[in-house]
């Protein structure tokens, strides 16, 4: 069953326009039936779309490809960004990650060698851990903000402190949260660690939905500086439009032949 699923699936790929039912049964060489069946319950999944003119791939493969070109499509576009942050920042931590399955994963990280022993010895790839505590981060309050669902529960229950600059109660994560989906940029000091602060800035596709996010973290005040939160904006959104063109160019052509 499976093989033959790939089998439409890779067909209607390879064509360079939609193809018929006539088409896809001579193409794969399967019964018609067997065909019709298969590529009906694809459209169903949207993993196939069904048109005037016949089968073409559908949005379910263009948000599996869009995945795919967004996180090569990072460790491409991100890390000249990054170091130009970093030395802007005086070698603290510039990093990006992305959104995927409800969590924001660190994907580049670029930092000075004062920085190497601290970087190693953090929980780096995931913020997963803190639970309602992930809106103190200033990662986990963009992902928070454009989130509803988690936005309306931390905003209702608060969130145990982190450090004694935590701000924990609902009002006070109500209005950070406002503001970080306002601006797109969210700005923590000692709230999550004693001495370390950290600003990050959401990077968007092009219909304002976050894609990930890019940020500073570290032991100075440089994050607070308005020309570093200047330049994280301006970062996030070169970002957000190279990847646009690699998903545009990656995925376009075959979505709308």
């Amino acid at each position: 069953m499976v093989g033959r699923v790939v089998a439409i699936t890779d067909a209607v790929a390879a064509a360079s326009g939609p193809m018929s039912l006539a088409e896809l049964t001579r193409g794969t060489g399967l019964p018609k039936a067997t065909v019709r069946r298969i590529a009906n319950d694809l459209v169903r999944h949207e993993v196939l779309e069904l048109v005037a003119d016949g089968y073409r791939l559908g949005a379910r493969l263009a948000y599996y490809g869009f995945r795919a070109v967004n996180e090569e499509g990072l460790s491409v576009v991100a890390p000249p960004h990054l170091r130009e942050l970093s030395l802007r920042a005086h070698g603290e931590v510039s990093w990006c990650g992305e959104f995927f399955d409800g969590e924001m994963v660190f994907r580049q990280l670029v930092f000075g060698h004062e920085y190497r022993e601290a970087v190693r010895n953090q929980n780096w790839p995931s913020n997963a851990r803190l639970g309602s505590s992930i809106a103190l981060t200033a990662a986990g309050r963009l992902q928070t903000a454009y989130d509803a669902e988690l936005s309306e529960r931390i905003t209702h229950t608060g969130c145990a402190p982190l450090t004694k600059h935590s701000a924990t109660s609902p009002r006070e994560l109500g209005l950070l949260l406002e503001q970080a989906r306002a601006t797109g940029l969210a700005y923590e000091r000692e709230q999550v660690t004693p001495g370390w602060s950290c600003v990050a800035a959401a990077i968007l596709d092009a219909e304002e939905r976050p894609l990930g996010v890019i940020g500073i973290t570290g032991r100075s005040s440089a994050a607070a500086q308005r020309s570093t939160q200047r330049a994280l904006i301006a970062a996030a959104d070169a970002i957000g439009r190279d990847l646009r063109s690699l998903v545009r160019t990656a995925i376009a052509p075959r979505i709308t032949e």
